[in-house]
């Protein structure tokens, strides 16, 4: 009888320190981390978390190119995280700040534009396209 007993309260000692471990580790993985980053989808010189999951994506569209990414605790009314417009400054990057509008910042790197939209536990990188398209001028038809 007193095996039994002794083996049942050893029992709930590793359920309960199974649960201790996994609660903590729950708490840490809710927590933002802006460490480590990696090129985005849509432009490879621009920085997104490496923890930021891609769940959308368009591209070859002949007026932009985004991904959207989840990342939990981003909250759109915050707008840019702080640690996020340093590495984006780090990777060389430029705020237009008087072409942001709402919850978009804009940003420039030689000729390079970047739309970041935040959003509640996500955000959009969206790479407007420059029209390329030379027009010929001055081709008339002959007689």
């Amino acid at each position: 009888m007193w095996r039994r007993g002794r083996f049942s309260l050893g029992f709930i000692a590793v359920v309960l320190m199974m649960m201790a471990i996994f609660i903590t580790g729950c708490m840490s993985s809710s927590k933002l981390s802006w460490s480590t980053f990696v090129g985005a989808a849509v432009e490879k010189n621009f920085p997104v978390p490496k923890e930021a999951n891609r769940t959308d994506s368009v591209l070859n569209n002949s007026k932009m190119d985004y991904v959207h990414y989840s990342f939990s605790g981003l909250r759109e009314d915050e707008g840019v995280p702080e640690p996020y417009k340093k590495a984006i400054t780090e990777w060389g990057w430029i705020e237009k700040v008087d072409e942001n509008t709402g919850t978009t910042s804009v940003y420039e790197k030689g000729k390079l534009i970047v739309q970041l939209t935040i959003h509640d536990d996500s955000f959009t990188v969206l790479v407007p396209k420059i029209d390329e398209r030379v027009v010929i001028q001055g081709m008339e038809s002959s007689p």
